[in-house]
């Protein structure tokens, strides 16, 4: 599905040849709210696809957006057949292959608990013996992952949220680790006539520092001057977000 933004302006201050008619085709989660998703018109939505509307007209380029699953995104980008992707955490194996700019977002992950099973955390040792949910495959810290493989934590693999959910408020898991902002959106969207599941609450204290989630170009794709357009993209961003522009974008979606 793709997104397009009517974008105008001018960029030919700094680059005459390229601005006239740059359009910039990109990546996104198809299943990441309320960063990027579909919504009910089959268009995409989310914070990132607003942030990535407002860089476009101050750049004044034109983004065309495709929202596609985690797996394709990643290989399309690798790969090269595709400028650009959205929202990647930065890895020494991701840096092999793009050229990040500046975070879209920032992800803090928090511990999730049911309130009939609250459990206490300030730091790692509050969850020896515990049974701590976390998405198959994903990496929380190395304290935490260090703890987990010596045995002192006892991780579960969970496949989706309605599993994670389930076992919380039936005390399957005593907490489940995940992104604060996509847990609370999907509790207050997808879940809010649920009862029982509308008793699953965040602890306060965060579980890692937050974690900038970036816009990135790929280093295989065939763009001039890439380089160039990695440092305009990336003052532009650093502008917004120092205007506020990611916040206020944050807020509308949480209300």
């Amino acid at each position: 599905m793709m997104y397009r933004g009517l974008i105008a302006g001018l960029f030919l201050s700094l680059f005459p040849i390229l601005a006239a008619g740059t359009t910039f085709n990109i990546v996104g989660d198809d299943d990441f709210p309320p960063f990027s998703f579909i919504d009910q018109n089959q268009q995409a939505s989310g914070i990132d696809i607003e942030i990535l509307q407002e860089l476009s007209k101050r750049m004044g380029i034109k983004i065309n957006i495709e929202l596609v699953p985690w797996k394709r995104l990643l290989q399309t980008t690798k790969n090269g057949t595709i400028l650009g992707s959205f929202s990647l955490f930065k890895t020494p194996e991701r840096e092999s292959f793009s050229l990040f700019t500046h975070p879209l977002h920032y992800s803090t992950f928090k511990l999730f608990t049911a309130k009939n099973n609250i459990i206490k955390f300030e730091n790692i040792h509050d969850l020896y013996g515990k049974r701590i949910g976390i998405e198959a495959g994903f990496v929380i810290s190395n304290e935490f992952d260090e703890a987990s493989r010596q045995g002192y934590i006892n991780l579960v693999e969970i496949f989706n949220f309605d599993d994670a959910f389930r076992r919380l408020v039936k005390g399957g898991i005593d907490a489940f680790v995940g992104n604060d902002l996509v847990i609370k959106y999907k509790l207050k969207n997808e879940y809010n006539e649920n009862k029982s599941i509308s008793t699953i609450v965040s602890l306060p204290k965060p579980l890692k520092k937050s974690r900038g989630a970036f816009l990135v170009l790929s280093k295989k794709f065939p763009l001039e001057d890439k380089l160039k357009w990695q440092a305009k993209i990336t003052e532009t961003l650093k502008s917004m977000e120092k205007e506020g522009v990611s916040l206020n974008i944050i807020k509308k979606y949480m209300q």
